[in-house]
């Protein structure tokens, strides 16, 4: 994605300073500033922000009378989701009318552990980017680093980012594909 934003000559060139010290270009550097105020642990907690259900013209009231079992069993596996009973109706009913689909969000339950997948593969990111760095520097003619001392230890530790990357991806197939599967009805059919 293809971020821009409007800064002041004295601020560019301030951004250009701090970005040559560290060897980076201007874009790196921002990239950077923006990746570790988003990670930051305090935004941990902030709401997801929600796409509009509509105009509240466009909306219009149902009714439904249910057994007082059926309405204990929407509260029972809407809360691990992190459901309301009435979130967890409309869900169900546009899921199955699928023309609503695109527009739903992940439940609460799976967008928080989306955003913490996220976060893992944005600080592998961050890791790479810093050793490639320093594998950067130490290639310059003029370095005293060793390359090979920095290489060795990143190479070992490859293997181990795309074991994890591999894990990451599986927990995120796990959890889209099993709430695709549950508000499709996917998963009853599966366990006949």
């Amino acid at each position: 994605m293809i971020v821009s934003a409007r800064v002041s000559n004295e601020l560019s060139a301030e951004i250009d300073r701090v970005a040559a010290a560290q060897g980076q270009s201007r874009a790196a550097w921002v990239a950077t500033v923006i990746a570790r105020a988003v990670l930051l642990p305090e935004n941990d907690h902030l709401p997801i922000a929600a796409a509009g259900e509509g105009h509240a013209s466009d909306l219009v009231r149902v009714t439904v009378r249910l057994s007082r079992s059926e309405i204990e069993a929407i509260d029972r596996v809407g809360a691990p989701m992190g459901l309301s009973r009435n979130e967890w109706i409309k869900r169900a009913l546009r899921w199955q009318l699928w023309d609503k689909a695109a527009r739903l969000r992940l439940a609460p339950a799976t967008s928080l552990e989306l955003g913490r997948l996220r976060k893992q593969v944005l600080a592998i990111g961050r890791n790479i980017n810093q050793a490639v760095h320093a594998m950067n520097a130490a290639n310059q003619p003029d370095s005293t680093l060793d390359l090979g001392r920095i290489a060795e230890p990143f190479l070992e530790t490859c293997a181990e980012l795309r074991a994890l990357l591999v894990a990451t991806r599986r927990s995120l197939a796990s959890h889209i594909g099993g709430e695709v599967a549950y508000w499709t009805g996917a998963y009853a059919e599966a366990r006949r």
